[in-house]
């Protein structure tokens, strides 16, 4: 395969690596005083960056980021001092430290969301300053830990060599660009998307094979890492560490800087950083009255400026890498042959039965689907269809019965684990990521098969970004498939219903199920959209994709599916074709709503459209 190169992100590199050049040049010609306001604003881009990472991309609040700059700060400080050791192996100390932390603390705060999560984080953020400030013998306690190696003491060296502002400044400005480019990498790969669909829905993120709990350890490991070696950097540029510098106002500062900037993309916690560390700098008359400055800004920001001031200045973010596509000519599953009657079903569920405070939802439901087979599900409202595929795919755990999936019993898998098998769903509600583009949300199907490491991603290894090329093919011909092409690079929030529903069935088949369970995917559809959406249906039949189809509308039913279940108050009332569906009076009764007592009239098929 012809090697090819992210041309767009060759040429970021070299604007961030130019950019760099002149500003260590620029360095030498500057004060000591503006080169050192310089690197507080590098430390606060680390630091704004850190919470980007984890409350703008991935979606977690953090009050109590203060505490892993205290980590990070005293980490690098105490090794450097106290060890004797090189400044470099303080910093990498300061990250891991910092890693480490929010990795543990992961743990905990992974199991709550919004008001618990953020007081979790406080919590854990006030903890962190009364250790620095009672733990005297290592921090110093109340007055300090003072004669850190630093710059501005010349008592810093690199290798044996002393150095001073300038120096310092160009060692923190050639890390921080590196954090920048690695960061870029990541969110435009598929382990910086998966921290997105968390953010938007958990639920939907692990139908897609995305682990819950793991991508949310690695956004508060990642993030804390960063924040540490902000730490790091700040220790040894001021020489002196005191608990006040830790408090709550620090992490106030921190998520102001990214909000401001304009959270969720990368640019805009740069700005952040450089607003709000030249501002308190130059209204030094307004310290008495800094959170309310803040408190202002923030709420002005909120009204006029939702998307930040990155939204405001520079275009949006994209979440892919700009690579050039490698065209194929199926992306699906090879074709599995002719399918036998009597195949053992490749999904099966077995006597199930779920009750929600006392009201029973499925009461011994059985369903078996083979591959190559489309299966209508259908019944009233409250009948129990979305409350199985719910239990299908693992989202809900059920009382009595098991599931299994290829003779092997996955009843107490948890979603992202039954999605990584092959079993993937759509739910009736597009479940998207709104500031995303059509085909940045068609990728999202494609995690599961993804095989790169996060690291490789981040390093934009060969082999990644040619399986990011295999990728972006295989999803543009689904695009295509699906009608698409001409909005896949719109942002999806923008577009009308009928076509995030079609982006979510092309999300969902560039996962290249095994199974695919669908919750009402012609709701919302024009006749065209509906045609188009049977189609793809066919064509996933025909490449021995096993379907489970919940719909109302019986026209779009009857000349596409093999066999209907009907469910009633948790029940099945019909299991067979569509044609002695609308002659069986049970589900005339229960659902068709036609009558079934005093005449011999049956409705034709076809219409009824429920």
């Amino acid at each position: 395969m012809t090697r090819r190169f992210p041309l767009k992100a060759i040429g970021d590199t070299r604007v961030l690596l130019a950019a760099a050049i002149l500003l260590g040049i620029a360095a030498q010609f500057t004060s000591r005083s503006t080169v050192q306001l310089w690197s507080f604003v590098l430390i606060n881009v680390l630091i704004a960056q850190s919470i980007n990472v984890l409350t703008g991309i991935a979606g977690q609040i953090s009050l109590g980021h203060a505490g892993f700059l205290a980590i990070g700060a005293y980490g690098s400080a105490l090794v450097v001092k106290s060890g004797s050791l090189p400044l470099p192996v303080g910093l990498v100390a300061a990250a891991l430290l910092g890693a480490a932390a929010g990795w543990t603390l992961s743990f905990a705060v992974g199991r709550v969301r919004d008001l618990y999560l953020a007081m979790m984080t406080l919590g854990f953020g006030m903890i962190l300053y009364e250790v620095v400030r009672e733990w005297n013998a290592v921090t110093g306690g109340v007055t300090g830990l003072s004669g850190i190696a630093s710059p501005t003491l010349r008592n810093l060296n690199l290798f044996d060599v002393s150095i001073g502002e300038v120096g310092y400044f160009r060692l923190v400005l050639i890390v921080t660009a590196i954090v920048l480019w690695l960061l870029r990498n990541f969110i435009t790969g598929p382990y910086g998307r998966a921290f997105f669909a968390i953010h938007v829905s958990e639920i939907a993120a692990g139908s897609l094979g995305i682990p819950r709990a793991g991508t949310k350890r690695q956004a508060y490991t990642l993030s804390a890492a960063m924040i540490g070696l902000a730490g790091g950097f700040y220790a040894h540029l001021v020489g002196y560490l005191g608990p006040e510098t830790f408090g709550l106002n620090r992490s106030v500062e921190a998520l102001v800087m990214a909000i401001v900037g304009g959270l969720g993309t990368l640019s805009g916690p740069v700005l952040g950083a450089v607003l709000f560390t030249y501002l308190p700098d130059k209204l030094q008359f307004f310290a008495d009255y800094q959170f309310m400055v803040y408190g202002l800004i923030l709420l002005g920001s909120f009204l006029v400026l939702p998307r930040g001031l990155a939204g405001l200045f520079l275009p949006r973010t994209a979440f892919i890498k700009d690579l050039r596509p490698v065209p194929v000519v199926d992306p699906e599953v090879p074709p599995s042959g002719v399918r036998c009657e009597h195949e053992a079903a490749l999904l099966r569920a077995c006597d199930l039965s779920i009750s929600f405070l006392g009201l029973r939802a499925l009461a011994g439901v059985s369903l078996e689907v083979r591959a190559g087979r489309i299966v209508g599900l259908v019944g009233p409202n409250g009948s129990g269809k979305s409350t199985l595929v719910n239990v299908v795919s693992g989202i809900y755990r059920a009382g009595a019965g098991h599931v299994l999936f290829e003779g092997n019993d996955i009843s107490r898998l948890p979603e992202d684990r039954i999605a990584r098998l092959g079993i993937i769903r759509t739910f009736q509600d597009p479940r998207l990521v709104p500031s995303f583009t059509v085909r940045e949300n068609v990728l999202l199907g494609a995690h599961r098969r993804y095989r790169q490491s996060a690291l490789a991603s981040a390093l934009n290894q060969p082999d990644a970004l040619r399986e990011e090329q295999a990728m972006l093919g295989a999803a543009n011909a689904i695009i295509d498939r699906a009608g698409l092409s001409a909005l896949a690079d719109s942002v999806v929030r923008d577009l009308p219903y009928g076509d995030q529903r079609m982006t979510e069935l092309a999300r969902a088949l560039l996962a290249e199920p095994r199974v695919l369970l669908l919750d009402e995917p012609a709701a919302g559809l024009s006749e065209p959209e509906c045609a188009r959406l049977g189609e793809l249906l066919r064509r996933a039949k025909e490449r021995g994709i096993a379907v489970v189809l919940i719909e109302h509308h019986m026209e779009f039913l009857n000349n596409l599916v093999d066999e209907v279940v009907v469910l009633d108050s948790g029940e099945v009332i019909y299991q067979g074709d569509m044609a002695g569906m609308y002659r069986s009076p049970e589900v005339v009764e229960a659902y068709l709503g036609l009558p079934t007592r005093g005449t011999d009239r049956q409705p034709e098929p076809g219409t009824v459209d429920a």
